[in-house]
């Protein structure tokens, strides 16, 4: 039996994370009286097989679960794998209910640091587990788990936790559908709606650190088609490119979101006809410009143009991930060919980019979530060194300023 499925944003505390569940299960298990070998909960990376297709695995598990644990914390409600978990429990637990107040049976809320603010959807879940720590009130699970004078506290905590567990497995849920694609689920925390990764345009309200602009440089199908180009791997407009299909059909902006969460950004995608205005915005704002580039771009003229224009300019990107798929035959057969082009299109942003935020052959999807991650740790680091300071007055209508006058 599947006691609990943990749902937790990837990121700088996944030992702690593991620690956490490792601790669970075994309490989770002396109080349903398992054996010590019983799989009693399910984490991603502890319970996914090496080949098995991880989204299939989460549905899996998401639907025999007596438990759905959300650790919260601001980079949960950022990240869309996070959100699809939760809307996944949510069609299991109320799969004919509208009404976004009805609790959802079997979910309970850890807080692992505490949010600034909660998504619509979480925000009439019960949130209180009758715990007495003052200190995982206000700083969160993570707290009591990093410092050792907290041990006690900690080990009540997850106690409590396990006995919650255990006493929701003799009524769980009632099974859910496994049929259900993990990749075409929308996020409990992203609605679908007209926004700014569809329209290109920026938020209303956006402001300093945090946020990613990811601009994609690739062709349409229409145009990779044109230059004898594979057109499998592309779609209506630059953001459906999907370079590691067929096996891997996933569009690389969904890699990227994935990976940005788990450091708690906002990303923004858009293609390349707005990559000089996503620069200047960048610069303006202290944020992080990431240029994804498949060098069969710049075998287009109109691309090839707006690559080499921006080339010249002065003002460059943070970082850029030239993506040559291994399992791409055509890519493979062209690569030293498409290597020089990109030389000859983008070779002042190779001499002005250093090795760590320049990768110029990402070949499969794992190397790319791991170059990205280490370009989003650099590039954090760099903005806390170098960014540009300073303080927005709060919105509002203020007094005029105070003047002395002379007696």
């Amino acid at each position: 039996m599947l006691y609990f499925f943990l749902s937790y944003a990837r990121g700088p505390d996944d030992l702690f994370v593991r620690k956490f569940y490792n601790d669970l299960c075994s309490e989770v298990r002396v109080h349903a009286g398992r054996s010590h070998d019983d799989e009693v909960g399910f984490l991603d990376n502890h319970n996914i097989e090496p080949g098995q297709h991880w989204p299939q695995a989460l549905v899996n598990a998401i639907a025999e679960c007596s438990c759905f644990l959300a650790l919260y914390s601001p980079a949960y409600f950022l990240s869309r794998p996070c959100g699809k978990e939760w809307k996944l429990f949510e069609l299991r637990s109320r799969p004919s209910a509208r009404d976004d107040s009805t609790p959802l049976p079997g979910l309970i809320p850890i807080v692992w640091l505490p949010p600034r603010e909660l998504p619509e959807v979480a925000r009439s879940v019960h949130y209180d587990l009758d715990v007495q720590e003052d200190d995982y009130r206000r700083r969160g699970l993570r707290q009591l788990l990093r410092l050792q004078r907290m041990h006690d506290a900690y080990i009540d905590f997850v106690s409590t936790i396990a006995e919650h567990i255990v006493a929701a497995g003799r009524t769980p849920p009632p099974r859910g559908f496994t049929d259900l694609d993990f990749e075409q689920l929308e996020s409990a925390f992203h609605p679908a709606k007209a926004g700014p990764e569809d329209s290109g345009e920026l938020p209303a309200r956006f402001g300093t650190g945090q946020t990613i602009h990811f601009v994609v440089a690739a062709p349409t199908r229409a145009e990779a088609e044109a230059i004898e180009r594979d057109g499998d791997f592309y779609g209506a407009d630059a953001l459906h490119w999907a370079p590691f299909g067929p096996q891997q059909p996933q569009p690389l902006r969904e890699y990227a979101q994935k990976v940005a969460s788990e450091f708690g950004f906002e990303s923004l995608f858009t293609g390349l006809d707005r990559l000089a205005d996503r620069v200047k915005v960048a610069q303006q704002y202290n944020h992080i410009v990431v240029l994804l580039v498949d060098p069969w771009s710049a075998e287009i003229a109109a691309h090839r143009e707006r690559l080499l224009e921006y080339d010249h300019h002065r003002d460059h990107v943070s970082a850029m991930l030239v993506v040559m798929s291994a399992a791409d035959a055509q890519t493979q057969a062209h690569s030293a060919r498409l290597a020089d082009l990109m030389h000859d299109t983008l070779g002042n942003n190779e001499r002005r980019l250093d090795e760590v935020m320049l990768r110029r052959s990402v070949l499969t999807w794992p190397s790319f979530e791991a170059d990205l991650a280490v370009v989003l740790a650099e590039a954090r680091n760099r903005l806390v060194a170098d960014g540009r300071v300073y303080r927005r007055p709060p919105p509002g209508d203020y007094a005029p300023r105070p003047i002395l006058e002379g007696p």
